[in-house]
């Protein structure tokens, strides 16, 4: 088994688990929406969180397509991060603007803590477009790899002062 078996079996195995996750919350008494903090009355709020988790699990199980058919790796690599970029600028720009707090993984966050969180993802969002740009330019694998190194790093110091 090679190294992209692998990689491809654990992104089915865990989009996979992340769409079964997000199926198995929307029934109401479900110990899953407990486990993430939504309360067994709020449909509203288990509905958002199962739209999230099974979108990232849909996302990982076309990444792993995309590896199986052997899709040129620079078209899966834009993809993958034209995808994520604009999904986590717009789940950003829900909870900032839109006040859906229930779409955040915290239970029972307060607004001015979930609009900070909702402009840290846009700009994550945001950071995610300089891998991206790479990619499109032709830069090399460890240009790409630098860029997308650093864009986490400057992201996760984002939400770590959002969370705070």
């Amino acid at each position: 088994m090679t190294g992209a078996d692998i990689g491809t079996a654990l992104l089915v195995a865990l989009g996979g688990t992340l769409v079964i996750v997000a199926l198995a919350s929307l029934p109401a008494g479900s110990r899953l929406r407990r486990l993430y903090g939504v309360d067994d009355r709020d449909d509203a709020g288990a509905r958002a969180n199962a739209v999230v988790l099974g979108g990232t699990g849909a996302f990982l199980l076309a990444l792993a397509a995309a590896i199986a058919f052997e899709v040129p790796e620079r078209l899966v690599a834009a993809g993958a991060f034209g995808v994520a970029a604009v999904g986590t600028t717009a789940l950003g720009w829900l909870v900032r603007y839109r006040d859906r707090r229930e779409l955040l993984t915290t239970p029972d966050v307060s607004r001015e803590r979930a609009r900070r969180l909702g402009g840290a993802a846009m700009w994550t969002g945001t950071l995610l477009c300089l891998p991206l740009a790479g990619i499109l330019l032709g830069a090399t694998e460890s240009e790409i790899a630098g860029a997308a190194l650093g864009a986490a790093a400057v992201a996760g110091v984002l939400i770590a002062l959002a969370y705070r």
